[in-house]
C-alpha cells in the first residue's frame, strides 16, 4: 500500500512537472492588428526635472505634457503592412522654472498629420509629412516623428524570458537644423499581467540613447550632444495586437554649445517618467 502510494505521489508530481513544463514552453507570435478604416487614440503623459548651467549658474526646471494622439488606419496591405495616419487631438505644455512659469495650448502641433507605413511588428517602411508645422520651435519634426512611433516587435515567436533588439535612427528637423537621435532598446518578454482591463504580456525594456546635431535662434548655431539610459515596461495584448500601456522613465545627459554673438556651454540633465496608454470608447 505504501509502494502504491508512493507511487502515486510522483507520478502526480511527474505530470504536475510536465504541465508546467509545457506551461513555460509556451511561444507568442506578437504582431500588431490594426483594422482598417478605424481610429484609435492614445493619450501621452510625460513629466521632466531638468537641471542645467548658465554662466556659472545652476537652474532648475520641470515640465509637463499632456497630449492626445489620433492613429487613424488608412489601408492594409496584402503582404500585411498598416498604413497610419497619425494626428494631435490636443496637447498642452507647462513650465516652471525660477525665470517663469507658463502653460501654452500647442496649437501648432494639432491635427498636422504624418503618414507613416509599418510591417505587422512595426518596423517603419515609409513615412511622409502630410501637413508642415509652422512656427516649429522645438516642439516641430521632433512632436511629428515621436508621436508615430510604434514598438518593433520580435520577429520570430518569443517565449518566457526570451530577448529581442531594435536599433532605430532618426533624423528629426527642427528649428533650421537636424538633430540625429539614436536608439539601441533590448525588449525581454517577461510574463503575464492584467492591465486596464486586458490579458497582456509584459514585455521590459531598457536602452541607451545619443543625440547629436546643429539648430539656429536669432542667428546664433546651437550644437547638441548627449545621450541617456531608458527603462520602461509594455503591456501588450497579444488578442488585440496592441500596446495597453507604455510605462517608461528616461536619464539624460546633454551639452548644448551655443556659438555667434554671444559663446557658451550649457550642460543640462533631464529626468523624465512618461506614460502611453490606449484610451477605451
Amino acid at each position: 500500500m505504501n509502494k502504491l502510494y508512493s507511487l502515486t505521489i510522483l507520478a502526480v508530481i511527474a505530470i504536475a512537472l510536465s504541465a508546467s513544463l509545457l506551461f513555460a514552453q509556451d511561444s507568442y507570435k506578437l504582431e500588431y492588428k490594426f483594422q482598417k478604416g478605424k481610429t484609435y487614440r492614445f493619450n501621452h503623459i510625460s513629466n521632466s526635472n531638468i537641471t542645467q548651467e548658465m554662466m556659472g549658474k545652476e537652474m532648475k526646471m520641470t515640465n509637463a505634457s499632456n497630449m492626445t494622439i489620433r492613429v487613424a488606419v488608412d489601408d492594409l496591405s496584402k503582404e500585411g503592412n498598416i498604413a497610419l495616419i497619425v494626428s494631435v487631438d490636443s496637447a498642452k505644455n507647462t513650465t516652471k522654472s525660477p525665470m517663469m512659469d507658463t502653460t501654452m495650448i500647442l496649437n501648432n502641433i494639432i491635427g498636422k498629420r504624418t503618414k507613416i507605413t509599418v510591417s505587422k511588428i512595426g518596423a517603419v517602411l515609409s513615412r511622409e509629412v502630410i501637413d508642415t508645422i509652422k512656427n516649429e520651435g522645438m516642439m516641430g519634426g521632433g512632436s511629428q516623428r515621436g508621436m508615430a512611433q510604434l514598438t518593433k516587435l520580435p520577429e520570430r515567436e518569443v517565449k518566457i524570458g526570451e530577448k529581442w533588439n531594435s536599433t532605430t535612427i532618426d533624423t528629426i528637423e527642427s528649428m533650421g537644423g537636424k538633430i540625429f537621435h539614436t536608439s539601441n532598446i533590448e525588449y525581454t518578454l517577461s510574463g503575464k499581467e492584467k492591465k486596464q482591463n486586458h490579458d497582456c504580456l509584459k514585455i521590459d525594456y531598457t536602452a541607451t540613447t545619443s543625440d547629436t546635431g546643429k539648430m539656429m535662434m536669432n542667428g546664433m548655431e546651437l550644437f547638441v550632444e548627449g545621450g541617456g539610459k531608458v527603462k520602461g515596461i509594455i503591456y501588450f495584448d497579444i488578442k488585440l495586437g496592441m500596446t495597453v500601456v507604455d510605462e517608461s522613465t528616461t536619464d539624460n545627459e546633454q551639452t548644448m554649445a551655443i556659438t555667434g554673438q554671444q559663446n557658451m556651454t550649457i550642460p543640462m540633465s533631464i529626468s523624465s517618467k512618461s506614460t502611453k496608454t490606449l484610451l477605451e470608447k
